[in-house]
């Protein structure tokens, strides 16, 4: 097994989910999922299969749009759910999955995030010299933000001699109030603007976003890295101690994660709450974290010693966030699981057997086969929320990254104070 040193790769997960009470009935507890692309738009799954316990998997079928729903019996408290998530375009064939297994105590009604899935359109605003900001970043460099793009300010006139237009290739999703951002710096100067607009399949241009210069800053306590979560946007403000503060709106977050070995930090706090020398600091005691896997011929990996210590008691520890990637076929699988405390303190057990839907329709591809070399993380999260509040908010379109992995599972628009021990490693699949 390797640590990951979060300062290579890093940047990491979030968090939200939520859930509501339990639907009980005479006969048994009802769980409704809801399946959403970045946009907390509904989309259907390519497959999808749950279970009660340790029983078989079952295919799973949805009642509406994005909706799935089963009823764990009277006398059980845990189920597994399984969803296969469409990729669009040309890598349809590629296959993403998120999963999780909870108690019913952790979760009855939450929404899965897909990663990468979008389930509308977007328009592509293309109108040559466009001037979108009203600020010229001639001499610096400014950047133009949406749900799913990020580019570069460019000229694009023949006489103004101004870097204020959108490239023709910068693009939007569909839809009314969506958010789009400049954000950049000339010298020691920052800039920063946004508006929400309404667009449709044939928008090309959106009128000028006034754009002004940022007035003031925050610090951290702990070095880190930091980004501003708008209604939409991801923007990064750069690493360090001391950063831009472009907003003070209590609809925005920062997002500020800090890491050192293989344990980080990530707090999500409202834009009107974030305080100078914000607390970043790390516990000092979760360097204990040190699972492994083992193997068996045509079964998944069961990993051993889940068991991590040393959370402080304002983030205890929720449960672990299990991931595995593979080259299948040309395009590769990516599986991401997320099985609750409360389940590993109801087996009475740190191993834990990656559960196998593959016996389900439409799931078969969710297993490596022999000869192909499969990565694998898992990371111990402690959060200063329940996960019945924590799976329910909606997703932040753009995901944070560790190295080459999204955690797209955990990635939602709420504040919160993460903590987390990871570790990954590889094998070749017996």
């Amino acid at each position: 097994m390797r640590r990951m040193a979060l300062g290579t790769g890093l940047a990491l997960l979030l968090a939200a989910c939520g859930g509501g009470g339990p639907n009980e009935s005479p006969s048994g507890t009802q769980v409704q999922v809801s399946l959403v692309d970045g946009l907390d738009n509904p989309i259907q799954a390519t497959a999808a299969a749950y279970r009660v316990g340790n029983g078989s998997f079952q295919a799973l079928s949805p009642t509406g749009l994005g909706q799935y729903r089963f009823t764990v019996p009277s006398g059980e408290n845990r189920y597994t759910v399984v969803f296969r998530c469409p990729f669009f375009g040309i890598l349809s064939s590629r296959v993403l999955a998120v999963s999780y297994e909870l108690t019913l105590a952790e979760a009855t009604s939450f929404k899965v995030r897909c990663p990468l899935a979008y389930a509308g359109p977007e328009a592509n605003l293309n109108e040559t010299n466009d001037n979108t900001s009203s600020q010229d970043f001639t001499g610096g460099q400014g950047q133009a933000y949406s749900a799913t793009s990020s580019v570069f300010l460019v000229d694009e006139g023949q006489n103004d001699d101004k870097v204020n237009d959108l490239p023709n290739f910068f693009q939007v999703p569909v839809g009314e109030n969506r958010e789009v951002a400049i954000y950049g710096q000339i010298g020691n100067t920052y800039y920063f603007g946004r508006k929400l607009v309404n667009v449709n399949y044939d928008t090309t241009h959106i009128g000028q976003i006034t754009v002004s210069q940022v007035g003031d800053n925050f610090t951290t306590s702990h070095q880190a890295q930091a980004h501003l979560l708008g209604k939409e946007v991801r923007i990064p403000l750069g690493s360090g101690n001391i950063f831009p503060k472009p907003s003070s709106d209590s609809g925005d977050l920062y997002e500020l994660v800090s890491f050192s070995g293989n344990q980080m930090r990530l707090k999500r706090v409202r834009g009107d709450l974030i305080a100078d020398n914000e607390d970043t600091d790390l516990s000092q005691n979760l360097n204990n974290f040190n699972p492994s896997v083992s193997l068996n011929a045509g079964s998944l990996p069961t990993f051993q010693g889940l068991t991590a210590s040393g959370f402080p008691n304002e983030r205890p520890l929720r449960g672990y966030l299990l991931t595995l990637s593979w080259l299948g076929d040309w395009m590769g699988a990516f599986w991401q699981h997320l099985v609750g405390q409360g389940v590993l303190q109801t087996l009475q057990t740190d191993n834990y057997a990656l559960p196998d839907p593959t016996g389900v329709t439409g799931l078969e591809a969710l297993k490596p086969t022999s000869g192909d070399s499969v990565s694998w993380q898992a990371v111990a999260l402690g959060l200063n929320r329940d996960l019945s509040q924590v799976l329910g908010a909606r997703p932040i379109p753009r995901a944070l990254w560790i190295g080459s992995f999204s955690f797209d599972v955990l990635n939602r628009h709420l504040p919160l104070d993460l903590e987390a021990g990871v570790a990954f490693g590889s094998y070749t699949q017996p």
